[in-house]
């Protein structure tokens, strides 16, 4: 129909030759077509020549529609490039800058992009970063990161137009931008490699972080204070304990005075650990119960007696609420051991493993190869003050307790590992 209409309006006219696009269907699909047709004959006939240009029509709509599209991505990209707070930049891939946003203007304290168009980011910054760098080799290398893995993330100390330095968080990302309409009025180098330079001013993060480093500092001198106070009051304790036990003619009284003594330097041991520990949220529980174990071998003087002390020991690291019950459970199953398990005798074994199974549990054993627990006492029953004791804070361990006692006497005391 489109080719019978052109050939009657051509007919109709007094053009002897023409050449027209035309649209037309054939076999219902819609062809496109470039005709050229001549009169002859005095114009009573007329010759006509077509090419199909179907194919070329349609890259020319898939043209104009990708065009449209990298317009409106452009005008999208524009409105986001100008409504952040971020500075944000665009450099060639030599990492001069030909573009830039409102933002960057003000970040730098310039008044027009040409203050800063052609500029390096060299010529943005001190010749020196806070680490003692140097700028020009540091710069260089963050940009070949980023052109060679897609971007590079770094803090950074520019330099603002005044002089005035600040500290900064910049990510350069690499990208490939398409080439761009001739009539578009963008600086966008078409179809070339650039870097997105987004930066963010951190003066404001860095100076909180300061403040608070500062406060924790303070913090942890008055926790190391509290720590050292509590260890010395502790100590205080534990010598009144043993100045009245010298006017004490009972013995029970007395080694009922020991004991307190030793529960007490128990948890001063803790305190003064951490104390001088660089983390003063745990202590190292491995050296915690060499010294533990030492103080109390001293105090029921055995070390002459023949008595050896086997330690294995992982490497854990305990708070406070678990590194005293743990170490008083110790200290009392240590002590009943030195006093019971190798009477009459001059040597044997006392055994203190602590491990950890799988990072969910603690494993604490405490055994001798001495004469063994009574087998007429139950030690979850028992009227020893020491018994019950350690399973009071088994229990606040929310964990168990075994005993086996067919070789000397084994404790096996489990508990998570985080409570």
């Amino acid at each position: 129909p489109g080719f019978v209409q052109f050939m009657r309006d051509f007919f109709g006219s007094s053009q002897q030759e023409i050449s027209r696009e035309i649209e037309t269907r054939v076999n219902g699909e819609t062809k496109h077509y470039s005709i050229v047709t001549q009169k002859y004959d005095e114009g009573k006939a007329a010759v006509s020549v077509g090419i199909d240009i179907s194919d070329r029509k349609r890259s020319e709509k898939t043209q104009a529609q990708l065009i449209a599209s990298l317009r409106e991505s452009e005008r999208k990209f524009r409105s986001l490039y100008e409504a952040t707070s971020d500075a944000v930049m665009l450099l060639d891939e030599n990492g001069f800058l030909f573009d830039c946003n409102r933002a960057t203007l003000e970040m730098f304290g310039c008044r027009s992009k040409k203050e800063l168009c052609d500029k390096h980011p060299k010529d943005m910054s001190p010749p020196f970063q806070a680490n003692g760098g140097d700028t020009e080799n540091l710069i260089e290398t963050q940009i070949a990161i980023a052109l060679e893995t897609g971007n590079a993330r770094f803090e950074w100390f520019h330099r603002r137009l005044d002089g005035t330095e600040f500290p900064a968080e910049v990510l350069l990302t690499a990208m490939e931008l398409g080439g761009v309409p001739p009539n578009n009025s963008s600086k966008i180098p078409g179809g070339k490699k650039v870097l997105q330079a987004v930066v963010r001013d951190i003066t404001e993060r860095k100076r909180d972080e300061e403040e608070i480093k500062a406060a924790l500092a303070e913090k942890e001198v008055l926790l190391k204070e509290i720590h050292h106070r509590v260890k010395n009051n502790l100590q205080v304790i534990s010598s009144l304990l043993r100045l009245q036990s010298r006017y004490i003619q009972d013995r029970t009284v007395m080694e009922m005075l020991k004991e307190s003594q030793n529960r007490v330097r128990s948890m001063a041991l803790v305190h003064e650990q951490l104390y001088q520990s660089q983390d003063l949220s745990r202590i190292d529980f491995a050296e915690y119960i060499h010294n533990l174990a030492s103080n109390l071998f001293q105090a029921y003087q055995v070390n002459a007696r023949g008595v050896k002390l086997n330690i294995k020991v992982a490497p854990a690291f305990l708070n406070i609420d678990t590194a005293v019950p743990c170490g008083l459970i110790i200290n009392e199953l240590v002590s009943n051991s030195l006093k019971y398990a190798f009477k009459d005798r001059n040597f044997g074994e006392l055994t203190i493993e602590f491990d950890c199974d799988n990072e969910d549990l603690f494993l604490l054993t405490v055994g001798d190869n001495g004469r063994g627990f009574p087998s007429n006492i139950d030690y979850k029953n028992s009227g020893s003050l020491g018994l019950r004791l350690v399973c009071s804070l088994v229990r606040q361990l929310r964990g168990n307790i075994e005993l086996k006692s067919d070789r000397g006497t084994l404790f096996q005391i489990s508990f998570p590992s985080s409570l």
